[in-house]
């Protein structure tokens, strides 16, 4: 009875999968052989805002094609250098037949020795209190949520709480760290061979932005626009020669496809720290751990470059001699470098994508009404995106930096912003407050529900300007009998004048009270 339940163990045992799998032979591809990144800008993120480079909301599709030579049967298969953001659920992969799937998130780092080590021997290395010499002696790592502790022969305790020098030594690299960030994949039976396998995949922490430069004409008839995309990575992972691209709008995502938000860096989330060590003859805490206290070597290294590559995150690449090239995806533009760029890790990288030398417009003085009561007064400058008017291209939201000639020097005179603006849309420019143009309202005479207003602005300017006062009617309040000449532009009512040099504009007109729809019951 015993001898045949023995056998069945071991047919069964053969015939596992898990079984099969440990003998299976792993294929390691290092590194594609041609990689585009296509980064998609944050929705959520509007065109005043600044990108986070700390926080990057958004994320990137990255498409792989990598040669392998894999022998006959069931294969692993393990892509390294993938994002260390990859969004593992998305990677569709063609070339081989996928049995499944797996994303490694174990990297060499410090966190990940100490991980991959808890509870093996290990040596540790350190300064001898009592001769000040160095010393080495086998020691086990024992764990806890965050704390470091090791068991040696005088016992346990915590390490790098005691102020001297102390590492730990590993015999070697487990095979469950990897270097670089890995998909892994496992195949189906096949027949083996050379394969040219595409790999494509979502990845966060990416974000793009436009940037505008205008140069107003000293009559401010014109702008010179230029605008650069910049395009920021908080991966870990460098794309060299990548076909690099960014796309302007809005994708739909809808909740059951997004990435789950509890991922974050592949770096293994443990911290280890030292409770207070004073004693009887002493009431002084225990000195912080040294720099290279931890991991040895190569994983000191490592994380040395790491915090490098964080702190060059404000660094911009400018390629000027690459301009971005848009292509229409429907509702979406693309816009793509046509040379191979570098997509590094923890960086940012500007590309130019317009340039239009002579943009027609105008410069206009702005109050917005709000519940007849006038706010500040804005300058603008206005232009209509047609290719008469010297544009002609969509524009990307983005912000904008204006500059004007004043005595002979470019000097900057504000900043603005441009939502996303497709052909034929006026393009307002917002670049700062009016300090020679004011606005004064008063009442002229009421009733019960309604008021007579007069509106009177005056321009300290020596030049004439164009003005325009914007009135919206609301649940609870409506305006009309307007004196001047009233334009109706996005469901707003406009009143549009020419006001002279040191002069006055005067506009009478009509704000009307609303009865809530209770009282209107009543």
């Amino acid at each position: 009875m015993l001898r045949t339940a023995r056998h069945v163990l071991i047919a069964f045992l053969m015939l596992s999968p898990a079984a099969v799998r440990a003998d299976d032979p792993v294929v390691i591809s290092t590194a594609p052989d041609t990689v585009g990144v296509t980064i998609y800008r944050d929705p959520n993120r509007t065109s005043s805002e600044a990108m986070n480079l700390d926080s990057l909301n958004s994320f990137a599709l990255i498409t792989e094609t990598r040669t392998v030579d894999i022998p006959p049967g069931i294969v692993t298969i393990r892509f390294e250098g993938v994002a260390s953001g990859i969004i593992p659920q998305s990677a569709i992969i063609l070339g081989a037949p996928v049995g499944e799937k797996n994303r490694d998130a174990a990297l060499l780092s410090q966190r990940g020795l100490l991980d991959a080590f808890t509870g093996q021997r290990v040596m540790l290395k350190r300064t001898d209190p009592a001769t000040g010499k160095t010393i080495e002696e086998p020691a086990t790592i024992r764990s806890a949520p965050d704390r470091l502790i090791v068991q040696t022969a005088h016992g346990f305790e915590a390490m790098y709480c005691s102020g001297l020098n102390q590492t730990l030594l590993f015999g070697g690299v487990p095979r469950t760290l990897s270097a670089t960030p890995v998909l892994s994949m496992t195949t189906k039976p096949q027949e083996g061979g050379r394969r040219t396998i595409t790999l494509a995949y979502l990845a966060r922490n990416f974000d793009w932005n436009a940037n505008y430069i205008g140069q107003l004409s000293p009559d401010a008839t014109e702008l010179n626009l230029f605008a650069w995309l910049t395009m920021a990575s908080g991966d870990d992972t460098s794309f060299a020669d990548a076909q690099a691209a960014a796309v302007a709008g809005r994708v739909n995502r809808v909740e059951g496809s997004q990435d789950d938000e509890r991922g974050g860096s592949p770096y293994l989330n443990r911290s280890y720290g030292c409770w207070p060590m004073a004693t009887t003859s002493t009431d002084q805490p225990a000195s912080p751990p040294p720099p290279s206290a931890l991991g040895g070597v190569a994983p000191i290294l490592m994380e040395m470059e790491y915090d490098k590559a964080r702190a060059s995150m404000d660094e911009i690449v400018v390629t000027s001699n690459r301009v971005a090239v848009r292509e229409d995806l429907g509702d979406l533009k693309l816009y793509s470098i046509p040379l191979p760029v570098t997509v590094a890790a923890r960086s940012q990288k500007q590309v130019a994508f317009l340039s239009k030398p002579k943009v027609k417009g105008k410069m206009l003085y702005r109050v917005s009404m709000q519940y007849g009561d006038p706010g500040d007064v804005e300058m603008l400058f206005r232009f209509r995106n047609t290719l008469e008017n010297g544009v002609g291209e969509p524009l990307p939201a983005g912000q904008v930096a204006l500059f004007h000639d004043v005595a002979g020097r470019r000097m900057l005179v504000g900043e603005a912003r441009i939502d996303d603006k497709t052909l034929n849309e006026d393009v307002d420019l917002v670049f700062g407050e009016a300090s020679n143009v004011t606005v004064e309202d008063e009442e002229i005479r009421r009733a019960e529900k309604w008021e007579d207003d007069r509106l009177t602005v005056r321009n300290a300017n020596p030049f004439p300007i164009q003005f325009e006062a914007e009135f919206q009617n609301n649940e609870n309040m409506n305006f009309g009998h307007f004196s001047g000449k009233i334009l109706k532009r996005r469901g707003k009512l406009v009143w549009v004048a020419t006001i002279g040099a040191n002069d006055t504009g005067i506009l009478h007109y009509r704000k009307s009270e609303i009865d809530a729809p209770e009282e209107a019951e009543k």
